[in-house]
């Protein structure tokens, strides 16, 4: 079968990869669209699998044994980690998926689950967020950035402040922002001050930063301190998806860390995934969502460097996907 291999952190095109075979406590899917993430070119072996990919979507094609969630045809989408998406079939384990968002293409689904499930679990589990708050999505027109301000918005919040370049402006007004910080012109310090001071009513519940540590030197996280409310209530609330050596230290061992900032890794699981799955739908009379799709490739070797070039840019705006049937 094809596949996309890592050696190191060099990604090849392989032609003539082994079909993997269903284990008892395994799902067999037959992979329709796959997605990339900056994690799949920054990351090596063993830390993750010899197939590059995490994002899948696909068709239950045999199911093991002691497996009794889903069933041979079910169309399913969800993340793979350390077995690869990026093949015409992965094993898997099944709790890593959930069934697909009926009202979405694979190509589509297959853009949701590291950027949508992080952006969830982000808001939900680590920011707290709430009807009426005031959220600030920092790196706004990425992945995670576009999914962070769709969320933002079906969760509830009031005013919603993203951060981006100018090109991306009215992209990032469409997806729910209230306001847009262009960074080429103006610091968010510089933004949000009135007269010498941040107005309480200008700083945020929810701070989601997907821009800090990200390949050129951003950072973000000393000035997201200042801009967060505080009140005997309610504490605002630093989410971050990347950060300095010292704060993903912190965060692993909880040696000095602040109760109210937050690093993680994203937990693929079918709870949140279905829960996902009913946003995206629009279930509970909520608009349905879609994915922003920066690219859908075919998957060969040449589409396959053109992919990881574009995400390695650093200027994809939202998710670029291979459809294996194009």
């Amino acid at each position: 079968m094809r596949a996309a291999t890592r050696s190191g952190t060099n990604i090849s095109f392989n032609p003539a990869y082994s079909k993997p075979k269903c284990g008892d406590n395994k799902v067999l899917l037959k992979v329709k669209s796959a997605a990339i993430n900056p994690i799949d070119y920054k990351s090596k072996w063993p830390f993750m699998g010899t197939v590059v990919g995490i994002d899948v979507a696909g068709i239950v094609e045999e199911v093991g044994s002691e497996v009794d969630t889903f069933k041979v045809g079910d169309e399913v989408y969800g993340s793979v980690w350390r077995d690869g998406s990026l093949a015409e079939f992965t094993a898997t384990d099944p709790d890593g998926l959930a069934l697909k968002p009926s009202s979405l293409t694979f190509t589509e689904a297959a853009a949701l689950p590291v950027a949508y499930l992080t952006s969830f679990q982000a808001l939900k589990d680590y920011g707290k967020i709430q009807e009426g708050d005031r959220v600030l999505v920092i790196g706004a027109s990425g992945g995670c950035g576009t999914a962070g301000l769709q969320l933002s918005k079906v969760f509830g919040a009031k005013e919603i402040v993203g951060v981006c370049s100018e090109r991306n402006v009215e992209l990032v007004k469409s997806l729910g922002a209230t306001e847009v910080v262009d960074y080429t012109k103006t610091t968010l310090t510089e933004y949000l001050t009135v007269g010498d001071v941040i107005p309480e009513d200008k700083k945020f519940d929810v701070i989601y930063d997907c821009a800090t540590n990200s390949g050129a030197g951003e950072d973000y996280y000393t000035i997201s301190k200042g801009l967060l409310k505080s009140s005997a209530e309610r504490h605002g609330q630093y989410v971050a998806i990347n950060g300095s050596p010292g704060f993903w230290l912190r965060a692993l061992s909880g040696i000095g860390r602040r109760a109210n900032e937050h690093l993680f890794f994203a937990k693929g699981n079918t709870k949140d995934l279905t829960e996902l799955a009913g946003i995206m739908d629009g279930e509970g009379e909520k608009e349905p969502l879609k994915p922003i799709i920066q690219d859908e490739l075919p998957f060969n070797e040449t589409s396959l460097k053109e992919g990881f070039d574009t995400l390695k840019s650093r200027r994809a705006v939202g998710k670029i996907v291979f459809n294996m049937d194009m």
